[in-house]
């Protein structure tokens, strides 16, 4: 099978299997029952993509379906479930500290009125959305405009990522454009919840805070520290203490008090450039990073590089439950062909469109393999060996196998494409645009 017919074989291969993940209520996680039979709201956010990529009108209504259910489940207080089990109705309390289902909620409402242009479900749950953002709003303790997360309270639920945290921030960002974008939708600008910091608030103080950039900051040193003083002097106080840290070409992970991760989170900082946090000369950074270290082989995409080892100031004993996150597995540095499809859209965002090709055809190599029969889209790969680990059937491998191919051969990006569009005036005047990129598709 030549590489073309193998990409085509794996959409619809793709398609198959988020089809056997349907129910009348969402997504299960993934199609077989020794996996994962629950309906997840971050995932669900993530398979939305796919959903809306393919077009195909039954995972649009199962998507659509998956909205109503988290929404009828919602708190009192505003907290959108992390999973329920369609079989039974159990509504889950495990790790309930995780604030990114409350995000993908949010932005899988924006997205399904983007994509369908039906604005019946937008409306309908409209105070719902508020409610959901402003138990966010309240996730930000100290008042410093970015969310705190309890350890390991994310989708990486078994690292301890903690605190002023890369992945929910972004989505935070993106969460609040999309908040502010549906508002205008309906009109009801009026009646929205306003947030204290802004969108174009959170995009400042993510780059200010979780980009270290000695060289910039060189030639305004004096206005980043007012900067960094004026929003929280805690922050004042940590950047002297990450003296020794001269640059990174990434976002750090996580910044905690006066501690912070020193890893490249892979799906954290993919989304900073799809969502637009990260302006040209930061995507760029990010992405050669990538592609120097080695973090898409032998297959796209590890979840963070380096690996985390027993007797780092990272480790946790408790990386060792179940033997999932020893070094090159799960979390800590295992392939998951999810941020694959995410690597390859930020690739095509960036204008790297050769990479981007070659990233696609390996994500296909990649679902195809299994333990016990092809295409098996496994949840995660060994980062090493990339031999299948996880579950199998995975609803977002599949997802963003389709998200990916659809941007490759379309170059558009639903859901990241209106965000952009959206992108405050602020934010794009703060830019820092010296991209050093070369025409028709980056490096070779």
């Amino acid at each position: 099978m030549n590489q073309d017919q193998l990409i085509r074989e794996a959409r619809e291969q793709a398609l198959a299997v988020l089809q056997r993940c349907c129910t009348p209520q969402g997504f299960r996680a993934s199609a077989l029952a020794a996996g994962y039979p629950q309906i997840w709201a971050r995932d669900n956010g993530v398979v939305m993509l796919g959903a809306v990529a393919s077009g195909d009108p039954q995972l649009l209504a199962t998507a659509r379906a998956a909205l109503e259910l988290f929404g009828a489940h919602q708190s009192q207080r505003g907290l959108i479930p992390l999973n329920i089990n369609p079989d039974t109705g159990y509504v889950s309390t495990e790790n309930a500290g995780a604030v990114d289902a409350n995000l993908w909620f949010i932005l899988g409402h924006y997205l399904y009125a983007r994509a369908t242009g039906d604005l019946t479900l937008l409306r309908q749950h409209w105070p719902t959305i508020d409610r959901a953002l402003l138990w966010l709003e309240y996730q930000d303790m100290n008042e410093c405009g970015l969310l705190e997360i309890p350890e390991a309270g994310n989708w990486m639920d078994l690292v301890a990522v903690r605190y002023n945290t890369l992945y929910d921030n972004v989505l935070y960002y993106a969460a609040a454009l999309a908040h502010q974008e549906s508002a205008r939708l309906l009109g009801v600008a009026a009646s929205a919840h306003a947030l204290v910091v802004a969108a174009d608030g959170i995009h400042e103080r993510l780059n200010l805070l979780l980009w270290i950039d000695r060289c910039w900051v060189a030639e305004h040193f004096a206005s980043h520290l007012e900067r960094l003083k004026t929003f929280r002097l805690e922050w004042f106080l940590l950047y002297h203490n990450i003296g020794t840290i001269s640059s990174r070409p990434f976002y750090l992970p996580w910044v905690a008090f006066r501690e912070y991760g020193d890893w490249c989170d892979a799906l954290g900082n993919l989304l900073a450039i799809l969502t637009g946090v990260a302006d040209g000369h930061r995507a760029e950074h990010i992405l050669r990073y990538m592609l120097q270290v080695g973090m898409a082989e032998p297959y796209p995409t590890r979840a963070i590089h380096p690996p985390i080892y027993p007797g780092e100031s990272s480790w946790r004993e408790y990386y060792r439950s179940r033997n999932l996150n020893v070094p090159h597995q799960y979390h800590n540095g295992g392939i998951w062909p999810m941020i694959g499809g995410f690597h390859v859209a930020a690739l095509v965002r960036h204008g790297w469109t050769a990479q981007a090709e070659r990233l696609l055809y390996t994500l296909a190599q990649a679902n195809a393999q299994g333990l016990h029969a092809p295409w098996e889209f496994n949840e995660w790969l060994h980062g090493e060996s990339g031999r299948p680990m996880g579950f199998e059937q995975q609803a977002w491998s599949a997802a963003m196998y389709l998200y990916a191919e659809h941007a490759v051969r379309t170059g558009a990006l639903p859901l990241f494409d209106d965000l952009l569009r959206a992108k405050p005036a602020a934010a794009r005047a703060a830019e820092v645009n010296d991209s050093f990129t070369r025409p028709g598709g980056g490096p070779v």
